[in-house]
């Protein structure tokens, strides 16, 4: 590795170690790739014998793009279509660790050639796959046809460092597996009114403030005052949304919400995370995003905790 990569790593690494647990985690790494090999995107994921879930998913431009298509990549179920997995998958059963490039261009799948890859312009892909007991955690770096392909010393750079990368991650994953607290969700109106606005555009303005108010469990009175309308103008808002939303009790509007803060990038995973004001969300939405939609799993293996 090229002595300007080194320097480069000697202040990233720290800046990555010191954002464990946080929701800038997923920025970090990827600025840690880009310096090591000039990723452009990348994204982590942990696999078992039946599922594949996303851990973080991160553009350098600041965009959701990666994000994009590792929901694409998921709910489509390419996963189980990747070539690249698949060749990973078998390595790993005669090695600790695998390293795979995919011929993108080539693809047999046209969903994961052209949409997955080809839509964001991806000319180049690195898998990068280590166990974690029975199941596989594994990294995803890209680059665009503005960039080229990697090296072979962008290879040789991401390999040397795919160690301590994952044993990062495992870290990461250990602070934030349990999944988000629903209880966060609740205690704060900004949080609600943030989460609606940003995933929930259908609903206009006033109809997102007033079923804001309703989840976060003022009565038609209290909404009325603080938005300073009327009982029956609060209550002709809370009909119109709930049949945009196709919904017909405040019962189903918490559980419309709960769900769309769960998979929201941006929730405060900690009743910690609160107490951000406005100008430091602000500022961390300005990050590359980092999705920490994880659902409940054990802790991770010993075996990736190991390298720590």
């Amino acid at each position: 590795m090229s002595e300007t990569k080194l320097m480069q790593l000697e202040s990233e690494f720290p800046k990555l170690i010191m954002s464990i647990g946080q929701k800038s985690f997923g920025a970090h790494l990827l600025r840690l790739l880009n310096a090591t090999c000039g990723a452009e995107h990348a994204s982590v994921f942990n696999l078992t014998k039946d599922d594949l879930v996303e851990i973080t998913a991160v553009s350098i431009d600041g965009s959701d793009t990666a994000h994009r298509q590792v929901e694409i990549y998921l709910k489509e179920g390419l996963w189980r279509k990747d070539p690249s997995l698949d060749e990973a998958r078998q390595q790993l059963r005669i090695e600790d660790a695998a390293v795979v490039r995919t011929d993108v261009e080539h693809l047999s799948n046209p969903t994961l050639r052209d949409l997955v890859y080809g839509e964001p312009h991806v000319q180049d892909r690195l898998l990068i796959c280590a166990r974690n007991g029975d199941n596989i955690l594994g990294l995803s770096v890209l680059r665009t046809s503005k960039k080229g392909p990697f090296t072979s010393e962008d290879v040789a750079s991401i390999r040397s460092i795919s160690n301590s990368i994952f044993a990062v991650v495992a870290k990461h994953i250990n602070l934030t597996w349990d999944g988000p607290d629903v209880s966060v969700a609740l205690t704060s109106l900004e949080e609600i009114e943030a989460c609606i606005e940003e995933c929930a555009s259908e609903l206009p303005r006033r109809e997102a403030q007033v079923s804001s108010r309703i989840i976060f469990g003022m009565t038609t009175t209290g909404i009325g005052l603080e938005l300073e309308i009327s009982d029956e103008t609060v209550m002709t808002y809370r009909k119109r949304s709930y049949q945009r939303l196709e919904i017909a009790t405040q019962r189903e509007l918490l559980l419309w919400y709960l769900e769309l803060w769960s998979k929201w990038q941006n929730r405060s995973t900690r009743e910690s995370d609160l107490t951000l004001s406005n100008s430091d969300r602000d500022r961390d939405r300005r990050l590359p995003r980092a999705s920490t939609g994880i659902t409940s799993r054990k802790t991770i293996g010993s075996q990736v905790s190991a390298a720590a």
